[in-house]
């Protein structure tokens, strides 16, 4: 049960939510009639920033001997790969306006940048689970792409809910952290996510009516 409940962690690392999301965008929604070269270019950019850059940051923090561990069971180290992943994710926000991508999946990045500044205040006080802000964020992301274009994606919902019924137990079967600090966790990820990507494509519609 140990060695499934961290396969399950490694495999849904909150580093690699971003392309999973992405990859998940340029399969199933609009973004597939993209040239199949445009994708390649997206997903890796994607990756490139969310994914290897910060994993990268904090391999080196841990030889370092500043971190202990890729999961930053520390709450106090979280800090500076935080603002890191930060900084990614407004990076890869201006690298996906650039390539004049929809206003729902701007909605989701800066909806994920803001779940992590508020995790990052809270994490100064209380330990809130990042693996929940990650899948809590492509759930999101997903009902608000389905509420925007007033779709039935409940197949979808219920492969995401599992994913995250089993990520969730995991981190509390490990005692990386508790129940409620995973609940935080979706909630925050989900409500930020949720919330800009509707947000953002009610502000796109009011442009252009103005």
């Amino acid at each position: 049960m140990r060695l499934f409940a961290n396969i399950v962690s490694i495999v849904f690392h909150p580093l690699l939510m971003m392309t999973y999301g992405i990859l998940l965008a340029l399969a199933f929604t609009s973004l597939r009639v993209l040239p199949f070269m445009a994708k390649v270019y997206i997903a890796v950019g994607i990756f490139a920033c969310t994914a290897f850059l910060p994993a990268l940051f904090i391999y080196l923090l841990i030889r370092s001997g500043s971190a202990g561990d890729m999961e930053l069971t520390n709450r106090r180290e979280r800090v500076l790969p935080y603002l890191i992943l930060i900084l990614s994710l407004l990076s890869s926000l201006y690298f996906m306006n650039r390539m004049m991508m929809p206003f729902w999946l701007l909605g989701v990045l800066a909806g994920s940048c803001v779940a992590l500044m508020i995790a990052l205040g809270i994490n100064f006080i209380w330990k809130i689970s990042a693996h929940g802000i990650g899948i809590g964020g492509m759930l999101g992301g997903l009902m608000g792409y389905a509420e925007i274009h007033h779709l039935n994606l409940s197949w979808a919902f219920m492969v995401v809910l599992l994913v995250a019924g089993l990520l969730g137990a995991s981190r509390i079967y490990l005692k990386k952290h508790t129940p409620m600090q995973v609940y935080a966790g979706v909630s925050l990820g989900f409500m930020c996510t949720f919330f800009f990507s509707v947000w953002s494509q009610i502000y796109f519609f009011h442009q252009i009516i103005k």
